[in-house]
């Protein structure tokens, strides 16, 4: 191997340290109750593009943590990290779309984030998905594509939207299409 990918490796190794370890002194802060303390470590790693701090920074904003409640910001973080395909970026993403905070309300940007989490098989997600297909929001309505995300949620083995997908199977009779 050449001095020059020896000192390559090298340096990439030290960044990952780095930043492997700013993070974890972030989740110290945080449990701590040093919330000020997590957004300060958390958003060096984050502007590296670690996808996880950007998570942790677009919910800190979202729920006030450590910082005024700005859904405008936890939008920006949030997307960042929904980007680098981190789940529960995506479906908090789409929840502040449906529901017009930070934003517009925008069904379409809300329905394409929530179908990208639903294919990574995030329970509420392919719960919300069946139901917009069900109404027609953010979509064409298309019994068919909500039967399909609607029996997705109720095997996904998460008890509380497994209840609630059953509910929608059952009023809308999905189990006759």
């Amino acid at each position: 191997m050449s001095k020059n990918k020896i000192l390559l490796a090298f340096l990439m190794s030290m960044l990952f340290t780095s930043s492997f370890a700013d993070y974890i002194s972030g989740q110290r802060e945080y449990v701590s109750g040093n919330y000020e303390g997590a957004i300060i470590d958390w958003t060096e790693v984050a502007e590296d593009g670690d996808a996880r701090a950007q998570y942790n920074l677009g919910w800190m904003h979202a729920n006030g943590k450590g910082t005024a409640q700005d859904f405008k910001e936890a939008i920006e973080w949030y997307k960042r990290s929904a980007k680098l395909g981190n789940v529960n970026a995506q479906y908090n993403l789409a929840n502040l779309y449906l529901r017009g905070q930070g934003a517009a309300q925008n069904d379409k940007l809300a329905f394409s984030w929530f179908i990208k989490a639903a294919e990574q098989g995030d329970a509420p997600a392919q719960y919300n998905l069946g139901r917009m297909y069900l109404l027609g929001k953010g979509d064409d309505e298309n019994i068919l594509e909500a039967r399909f995300w609607i029996k997705q949620a109720l095997e996904n083995n998460d008890a509380y939207i497994g209840a609630l997908a059953q509910q929608v199977w059952d009023d809308y009779k999905l189990g006759t299409y």
